[in-house]
């Protein structure tokens, strides 16, 4: 059992709760993403980034949850792969 002192050295980490208003509010900026055919490929990175963020956040919130970490470490790959045509584009 780890004391006091071990959790000062080793602290637990801490999750935010994720507000259903984030998720409206990512579900919102896809709506607008898929309805705008000629958003830029910077808009398009934010909002990836920003639901990696949010599925990594949900996916703390129950780290034993197996669907949780498999769906957040799919989104953050599908930012580093739209990250890395970016940069090769921008070449």
């Amino acid at each position: 059992m780890a004391t006091a002192s071990d959790r000062q050295h080793n602290p637990e980490p801490v999750t935010v709760r994720v507000e259903i208003s984030q998720v409206s509010k990512l579900i919102e900026e896809a709506t607008y993403l898929i309805h705008t055919n000629t958003a830029p490929v910077s808009a398009l990175l934010a909002f990836h980034e920003r639901k990696a963020r949010l599925f990594e956040a949900l996916a703390a919130e129950e780290p034993e949850n197996a669907d949780r970490q498999e769906v957040a470490k799919n989104a953050r790959a599908q930012v580093d792969h739209l990250n890395a045509m970016a940069e090769r584009g921008s070449r």
